[in-house]
């Protein structure tokens, strides 16, 4: 009997894997003489839990709702994120109650309800448009376009696809970090099995895949065993992983040659992965992973799978020479052998010279492993502060895998940390992306907020009350933060009416903004849509500042996609999104955020990182000083506050107009002279992705100029939190760096870079609040100095400005510069108009002013001992 054609096409890595979707049940597996002929087309899908909520879907979609928004906002279907679409296919491939409800469903109607499994879906056929454009990315590319979209190989969409259509969820799995982990454990599994079925019924007991084919049976032949590798380096089985991509190799050289580029870059990207993991490259400190090399003659003890996948990256490049996605990962593969830039073939090396630094601030030193970081963590967010009131900065650090907890790192205070987690009673806080931190509830002692959902699907957050005793309380459900879940890895704490507490503005992907008014008593009141802040929007980052200095703070929302927001206070709990008027109407695609002064004129500026999600291409580019296409250009971008209630683009001025891919990001001040510098975490869940991180220092508020292969910061691994903080109390700030990948197979080591100092001078500041909201966010500092005994100037700080993904300590480390003398620091705290003004102030040391006192304390710290000395390891 002759084995009959699986019914599917290739899909693309941003829109549902239908080789997996195929296994799980939503195509239809048929013979082509049971099938009709229909064209493809783009249908659309949006997947519900109940038949009240599916008609809801129907009716809202016939008032005239658009199809791909609802999509994004309702569907629980791995689909939502690309509004709903499957790509284009033939609707006679899906399963048979789909199939017949599109049966001449005209373009841009929709479906009734259509109950499957334990689900309910409503269907429709996109309209052709009348502009095809640029089409979306194939997994399987027949060569590079001149610019192109880098490959995703992680398993991170496959692992999200099988659990989205994980039969066995239980209700309200959304509200549970257990369960959810649970279900990710179970369904990556289920789904190898599924695909596993699927190609024994399709292949027979005796796959020959070297046998020729029809080109449709080995695409989908390759789709699948494709499938069945990226869930294997999901679950960190690389070797399984190389056996199917192998497997897929072989298909495409006996029936499908334009399969082949992909597969010999899919193919040494998952060989020089393996070569990482088995060299410790990710679990150690090392600085075999730095662009440019640190260490050039740093090498990989083994080399077999590191030689092959430069065999297959050459093997790519006979036929696209010019293809610069894999001309980089060539070099790096050589690097890891301790052969480059003298072993990499002329034509193909990719020079140091344009990632030079034309200055040097100091070279910083990973001191992570010395002083007990010994962490191994997925992507997460990082927070750095005070959070036992005993003066020592300790840290929390998260990893997203939906198994892993975050990790509370309690300060030695000897230059050491100790891991305690489970005595905290962090153990069960589970899966979380983002931590932002604030005493909610005015006691004195620091609470925060996880994040959790973030690229992925809809979960609970989750409110931790610090018990003042070295513990913390889950109080998400008493406080009102429950009622509602959101796929979010960015939220601000910010007094909205100056009463005294902290309310909080929570950014939504596939939702709408949230905003919770604190009402006092330990509650919040969700009061989002009375506010007119609830936009349907894919906020990657939410930021807090008083741009027009009116006394009320505003919120700046980075859209990761879309037309950015700029909340305006109207001092009565509204806000008016002033985004166009304020000459911030971009729409770029952007990612983290935040409000600072970066030219010390005491006024807010507003710093936004372009997000090139998947072309290491256009970063490239960038690097080499090339021109990339106007509409794949997003850069860094910086707008100045013209005092005006207005802003100007001044990134190219200061030179930040740069392609990069960051994801954590963060300012401080690495050389004491009273401006903020940047530090960029790289990266995307692809194994592709190993772009060097960036460190820009601030050159007077004038220009921002890369100093990260002088200064050696230039990891390639994924750069998600990221904090500044002086962490051994010598008026120094250090580089803290959560490292790690979205899919476990991608975990890293924490990064704790050392500032290496200078001569500049210092001072920090800690504000106390009284009738403000006692974590004193919103509260300004202006220190005026004098250097070197000429003229005068001041520096500006205002609490609780920080990254979107990164937290930085409450309390203010502010430079002075050389031969400093203070002349006076000046605090106002904008929910009394209290102003306070001291003079006679010292430098280099540490000093607390609570609101209203007429002086302020000096604080005992004394710098820690060095790294080294008697760490202790954590838990990892």
């Amino acid at each position: 009997m002759p084995r009959p054609k699986i019914p599917f096409r290739l899909s693309t890595r941003r829109s549902i894997s239908t080789a997996l979707s195929f296994a799980l049940g939503l195509f239809a597996f048929a013979p082509p003489a049971d099938r009709a002929q229909q064209s493809e087309a783009e249908v659309g899908i949006i997947v519900v839990k109940s038949a009240d909520q599916a008609k809801q879907v129907v009716a809202d979609l016939k008032a005239g709702m658009d199809f791909r928004v609802i999509a994004k906002e309702r569907s629980v279907d791995s689909t939502a994120a690309d509004g709903g679409s499957m790509g284009r296919l033939n609707p006679d491939s899906l399963r048979p109650e789909f199939r017949d409800a599109l049966k001449g469903l005209k373009p841009g109607r929709v479906t009734g309800v259509i109950p499957f499994r334990d689900r309910f879906a409503v269907l429709t056929i996109f309209p052709a448009p009348s502009n095809p454009g640029t089409p979306r990315e194939s997994n399987l590319p027949a060569g590079p376009p001149p610019v192109r979209n880098m490959i995703g190989i992680d398993g991170f969409n496959e692992a999200d696809d099988a659990f989205q259509q994980f039969p066995q969820k239980p209700d309200g799995w959304e509200r549970s970090p257990e369960q959810i982990c649970s279900i990710r454990q179970q369904s990556v599994p289920h789904a190898v099995t599924a695909v596993e079925k699927l190609l024994s019924d399709a292949e027979g007991p005796s796959p020959n895949p070297s046998a020729p084919l029809e080109e449709s049976d080995a695409l989908v032949a390759i789709e699948a065993h494709t499938t069945l590798a990226q869930l294997h380096a999901y679950n960190s089985e690389m070797d399984k992983a190389v056996k199917e991509f192998q497997t897929a190799y072989q298909y495409a050289v006996a029936s499908s040659p334009r399969s082949l580029p992909f597969l010999n870059e899919a193919l040494g990207v998952t060989y020089l992965h393996l070569a990482e993991m088995e060299n410790g490259s990710y679990r150690g400190s090392g600085t075999i992973d730095f662009f440019p090399p640190i260490d050039p003659h740093a090498h990989f003890a083994k080399q077999d799978n590191a030689k092959l996948a430069i065999q297959y990256f050459l093997r790519y490049l006979e036929h696209n020479p010019d293809d610069r996605e894999v001309k980089w990962l060539l070099n790096l593969a050589y690097q890891m052998l301790g052969e480059y830039p003298a072993g990499v073939p002329a034509k193909y090396l990719v020079a140091e010279k344009g990632y030079d630094s034309r200055e040097s601030v100091g070279r910083f030193k990973d001191v992570a492993p010395a002083e007990g970081l010994n962490l191994f963590l997925a992507a997460g967010g990082v927070v750095v502060d005070d959070f036992e009131n005993n003066g020592l900065l300790d840290i929390i650090v998260l990893s997203m895998y939906a198994c892993d907890s975050p990790h509370y790192l309690h300060n030695n205070g000897d230059g050491t940390w100790s891991d305690r987690t489970a005595q905290a009673g962090l153990s069960n806080q589970l899966g979380a992306l983002q931590i932002v931190a604030a005493d909610y509830n005015n006691d004195g002692c620091l609470d925060f907020l996880l994040l959790r959902g973030g690229w992925e699907f809809p979960m609970r957050r989750s409110l931790m009350r610090n018990n003042c005793d070295g513990t913390f309380t889950d109080v998400t459900q008493q406080s009102g933060l429950e009622d509602t879940v959101t796929a979010s890895q960015t939220a601000a704490w910010a007094d909205i009416d100056n009463d005294g507490y902290l309310d909080l503005f929570v950014g939504s992907e596939k939702g709408r903004s949230q905003l919770f008014h604190n009402k006092g008593d330990g509650t919040f009141e969700d009061i989002s849509h009375a506010a007119g802040i609830d936009e349907l929007t894919f906020a990657k980052g939410v930021t807090a500042g008083d741009y027009d200095k009116d006394g009320y703070v505003d919120f700046f929302v980075s859209v990761f996609n879309g037309t950015k927001h700029l909340y305006h206070n109207n001092h009565n709990l509204t806000f008016t999104d002033v985004a166009k008027q304020a000459g911030l109407e971009d729409s770029t695609y952007s990612f983290s955020t935040w409000f600072f002064d970066y030219d010390n004129d005491g006024w807010p500026d507003i710093f936004m990182t372009g997000y090139n999600i998947n072309s290491i291409d256009n970063v490239l580019r960038s690097y080499e000083g090339q021109t990339v296409p106007e509409a794949s250009r997003n850069t860094l971008k910086l707008f100045r506050n013209l005092h005006n209630g207005t802003f100007q683009d001044v990134t190219a001025q200061v030179g930040l107009d740069r392609i990069f891919m960051p994801m954590g990001s963060n300012f401080g001040d690495i050389d004491n002279d009273g401006f903020l510098d940047i530090y960029l975490g790289m990266g995307n869940p692809s194994f592709v992705s190993l772009m060097p991180h960036v460190l820009l220092h601030n050159k007077e508020g004038k220009s921002f100029v890369d100093v990260t292969a002088s200064s050696g910061t230039g990891e390639i691994h994924k750069g998600h939190g990221i904090a500044f903080a002086d962490l051994e109390r010598r008026g120094q700030e250090d580089i803290i760096a959560e490292i790690g990948g979205a899919v476990p197979s991608d975990r890293h080591t924490l990064r704790l870079f050392r500032n290496p100092g200078n001569d500049n001078d210092w001072i920090n500041v800690k504000l106390i609040g009284v009738k403000s909201n006692r974590s004193a966010i919103g509260a300004e500092i202006k220190v005026t100095v004098e250097n070197d005994n000429h003229g005068s100037r001041s520096v500006y700080r205002t609490v609780g400005e920080n990254s979107s993904f990164g937290g930085n300590p409450l309390e203010q480390h502010i430079g002075l510069g050389h031969g400093a003398r203070i002349l006076s620091i000046d605090t106002w705290w904008p929910a009394t108009s209290t102003r306070q003004h001291f003079t006679d102030v010292d430098k280099n040391q540490f000093i607390a002013i609570k609101e209203f006192a007429g002086d302020y304390t000096k604080l005992d710290r004394k710098p820690l001992k060095a790294a080294g000395t008697g760490a202790v390891a954590v838990a990892k």
